[in-house]
């Protein structure tokens, strides 16, 4: 329950092990996603069910939200939306795709599909005012 700062792989994609956390870490002030290990398990077989409640630390203490290596799929995005439309104290949204020198060819992101994730990004409800979305 002292839990401040959580670094999250996203490997393995373990998304309910993800809200687990957050629900048991009633101080966690910064939360980062980051495939870590290069270990993708392919975009299309992901999946994700939005908990029936949602985490305390997202409504009233997460101030900081990493994702690196964010891909903009289907389910990253379900995932993203939730946390920054249920985090009300958030006050930095920060979003940063793969290096192209980082990850296989067929996984690369093109410049076109960048500005694509950054609009969907924009245009998702926060629910912070305060929260300021930062695309690396």
């Amino acid at each position: 329950h002292q839990l401040e700062h959580l670094e999250f792989c996203t490997c393995e994609t373990e998304w309910d092990v993800l809200i687990s956390m957050l629900q048991h870490s009633p101080k966690l002030l910064s939360l980062k996603l980051n495939e870590i290990h290069d270990n993708v398990v392919g975009c299309c077989n992901l999946h994700w069910d939005e908990p029936s409640s949602v985490p305390e630390t997202l409504m009233l203490v997460l101030e900081t939200f990493e994702w690196r290596n964010y891909r903009g799929w289907e389910i990253e995005r379900e995932l993203a939306a939730f946390i920054l439309k249920h985090s009300r104290r958030l006050k930095i949204a920060t979003f940063s795709p793969p290096a192209c020198t980082l990850v296989r060819e067929e996984l690369r992101t093109t410049l076109q599909h960048k500005y694509g994730m950054i609009t969907e990004l924009a245009r998702l409800p926060r629910g912070s005012a305060e929260c300021e979305l930062v695309f690396g």
